[in-house]
């Protein structure tokens, strides 16, 4: 049976993905002018929401064969990929906080990401880890 810790590091984890989704969806616009700002040429709309989809794919994947598969490897990508957004999004936090409602999803998400993430290192969680791995 999987802990409480595990379960809510899944469940925060899936609430960050569907709220950056959302966020993504209401700022497309915006985005895709930054996009075609720095890159001129036509058709790079579809590249950019197959990125997307893909990005988001891959977060669910790896929270998924962490939760349920115990996947060391998925929980150390996973967390690579938190910390490192983590350090490129937190140089922005003045500027989210001035974002309006966009702005402050941003935040929740960023704090539902770093929260999940203390969840899956909590003694709890690893310990589930470990004999999970050696079954």
């Amino acid at each position: 049976m999987r802990p409480r810790s595990i379960m809510l590091f899944e469940t925060l984890s899936l609430a960050a993905v569907a709220l950056g989704a959302a966020i993504v969806a209401m700022t497309w616009g915006a985005l895709m002018a930054s996009v075609y700002a720095r890159i001129r040429g036509t058709g790079i709309e579809p590249a950019v929401m197959i990125m997307t989809a893909l990005y988001v794919g891959l977060l669910i994947l790896l929270i998924l064969l962490t939760s349920r598969r115990a996947s060391a490897v998925a929980k150390w990508l996973f967390a690579a990929i938190i910390v490192a957004e983590a350090v490129f999004t937190l140089p922005g936090l003045p500027a989210m906080l001035r974002g309006g409602l966009i702005g402050w999803a941003q935040i929740v998400q960023l704090a539902l990401q770093l929260v999940a993430l203390w969840f899956l290192f909590v003694p709890q969680s690893r310990a589930w880890l470990r004999e999970y791995q050696t079954v």
